[in-house]
């Protein structure tokens, strides 16, 4: 005879099975990446430094997988002290903010999030193995925080990453993803980099595949790339959303399973291999295993702050590299670096043309994408790719064109720099080429222009004091590479060319004159300056005793004084003999002499 199951047991069971596959429903995390950009100091007393953040995530879209979250927790931490910055609604986060306070965190609810992305895969092409479907979400709010001499740690964690990962331990589904931005303070304002391609990609099996993780500084720093360890769970969590109290200690690295490590993601052996170019971000991967592997890499933010090299900060991007068996199709082909150099100087002012190439020898159709910050849109930068300005997303800071072909594709890139243009880091130009045939492979490279400038003239020699106004004086400018010289004067008038060296000044003012000297480059641009301060300075009155009057064929003395003990005076116009104070005047008739007292301003 069958038995019913009392209501109450029943519905106890139901709870229990739902508790027991809930795990599994929750991991949906693949990976992410956390910026911020300092923007004003405009905020209330309490508060007054504003800052944007941003929190980036790759969804799982696979089906069973769970939906979206809908909001990103963010702590906020003295980086002096890692203490936890209480924030408050109304003073920290304003109406608008795009989050709202829940126990002291931040808790961003403003949101977008993409369709389902995944890689093109044309009609009748096979590709086997692992596939990794995945929605772009991104959480941006607005914060206002303390002052500060040091900077904040912005800290955010959820879980859980997919169950399916083949290099890490996710501990039963509950492995979460935690990233952190260290917020400069306003002496240092800057913004985060900004990684110019998406985080989830397919790795070839047995074959080698080229991936971009470069990243765009807005600020101009020099950025370094390095392979990192996922981050988990924090040691000291509290609160609803297992924040960290105090910060650091750094979240827990996620432990590998064996074999795999932070320098071997894929594992060790003939055929596995991670390889990062630590100036562009380039990363060359080749794995033997077909499966989901997590890789982290760290951007860090270098400045030259009063002749020396700081570091801002530390940009970490969490992705996951997706290893498939594909087709033996032969990947593009760029030229190598001796027919098409992968770096490049000009001065600014000057143009530059790159001629970009690739090839598939099975004459597929070719995607060539070519993504930089110089690519700003109209109305920006001069610069073009196959006669575009670029494209820029909302939100981004580069922009992309493309040039399309079959077997082979080309495009010229062409940059018409301006004065004001150079800096100590290059612009960076990422290429990807995408063969868009079955079974198609993309190959990647990064590309710099280093933009500079003549240095400027370092000293001006010529009468820094003068004893009266007007005076015309002569000045000379000397030091730097720049070949021509540019002069301005505040206090009196230039003589003729005001690019002629040596130049002439007028002085006119009592009160004295700047005079200003920038060097001049072969494209016009003007270099860095030295400026020179101009001192009227009335000489002594000067006194002389003696026989002014004498008959001819006889001789007199005088002695000088007015300028100060120790001078040495000189006198001119006629026969005399002498020194000190003391000389004897013999003119043969009536004669002018001039007395100098050059140790007192002439």
């Amino acid at each position: 005879m069958p038995h019913t199951l009392p209501t109450r047991l029943r519905l106890a069971l139901l709870l229990l099975l739902a508790l027991l596959v809930r795990p599994a429903l929750a991991t949906h995390l693949l990976g992410g990446e956390m910026t911020y950009r300092y923007l004003d100091s405009n905020g209330s007393a309490a508060a007054p430094l504003h800052y944007e953040i941003t929190v980036t995530i790759y969804n799982n879209s696979l089906q069973g997988a769970a939906q979206p979250n809908t909001d990103a927790p963010v702590g906020i931490y003295d980086l002096a002290t890692g203490t936890r910055i209480n924030l408050v609604q109304g003073v920290n986060l304003l109406a608008g903010a795009g989050a709202v306070v829940s126990g002291g965190f931040m808790d961003i609810t403003n949101y977008t999030i993409s369709g389902v992305l995944a890689p093109a895969v044309p009609l009748g092409c096979a590709v086997s193995g692992p596939s990794q479907p995945f929605r772009l979400q991104k959480f941006v709010a607005n914060v206002y925080l303390p002052v500060t001499v040091s900077g904040f740690y912005a800290v955010f964690t959820r879980s859980a990453r997919n169950v399916d990962i083949t290099n890490i331990n996710t501990s039963g589904n509950g492995s979460p993803l935690s990233l952190y931005a260290t917020l400069s303070p306003p002496l240092r304002p800057n913004r985060s980099p900004v990684f110019s391609d998406t985080a989830v990609a397919i790795v070839c099996q047995n074959d080698t595949t080229i991936s971009l993780n470069n990243a765009v500084d807005a600020d101009g720093d020099r950025l370094v790339y390095s392979f990192g360890s996922p981050y988990g769970t924090f040691t000291n969590p509290t609160g609803g959303f297992a924040l960290p109290a105090t910060f650091p200690p750094l979240p827990n690295a996620i432990t590998y399973y064996n074999g795999y490590s932070t320098a071997n993601p894929f594992g060790t052996g003939a055929g596995n291999f991670a390889i990062l170019n630590a100036s562009t971000g380039v990363a060359r991967y080749g794995a033997r295993t077909q499966g989901k592997y997590v890789v982290a890499v760290d951007v860090q933010e270098y400045r030259t702050i009063n002749g020396r090299e700081v570091m801002i900060g530390t940009t970490r991007r969490d992705l996951q590299l997706i290893v498939a068996s594909c087709p033996s199709t032969a990947a593009p082909v760029l030229p190598v670096a001796a027919n098409l150099p992968r770096a490049y100087t000009i001065e600014e002012g000057q143009s530059l043309t790159i001629n970009f190439s690739a090839t598939q020898a099975a004459g597929n159709p070719l995607i060539m994408t070519v993504n930089s910050a110089l690519l700003d849109g109209p109305g920006g930068i001069n610069a073009t790719f196959n006669g575009s300005q670029g494209t820029v997303a909302a939100g981004s800071l580069t922009g992309t064109a493309t040039a399309s072909g079959s077997g082979t594709v080309a495009g010229a890139f062409v940059f018409n720099s301006a004065c004001g243009q150079a800096r100590a880091n290059p612009y960076d130009i990422a290429v990807t080429v995408q063969d868009r045939g079955c079974g198609g492979k993309i190959i990647a490279d990064v590309f710099r222009v280093t933009v500079v400038k003549p240095s400027g003239p370092t000293a001006v020699a010529g009468d820094l004091a003068i004893c009266s106004v007007p005076s015309t004086r002569t000045y000379t400018a000397s030091g730097g590479t720049a070949p021509g010289i540019s002069w301005r004067v505040v206090g009196g008038t230039i003589v003729g060319s005001r690019t002629a060296n040596p130049v002439q000044v007028s002085w006119t003012a009592a009160s004295g004159g700047t005079l200003v000297a920038r060097g001049v480059s072969q494209y016009g641009c003007l270099t860095d300056s030295v400026t020179q301060n101009i001192t009227v300075t009335p000489g002594p009155t000067l006194t002389v005793s003696g026989n002014l009057t004498i008959c001819q064929g006889t001789s007199t003395t005088i002695t000088v004084s007015g300028a100060g003990t120790g001078v040495a005076y000189t006198v001119t116009g006629g026969p005399v003999t002498g020194s000190g104070t003391s000389f004897v005047l013999t003119p043969t008739q009536t004669t002018t002499y001039t007395i100098n007292a050059p140790a007192a301003a002439n």
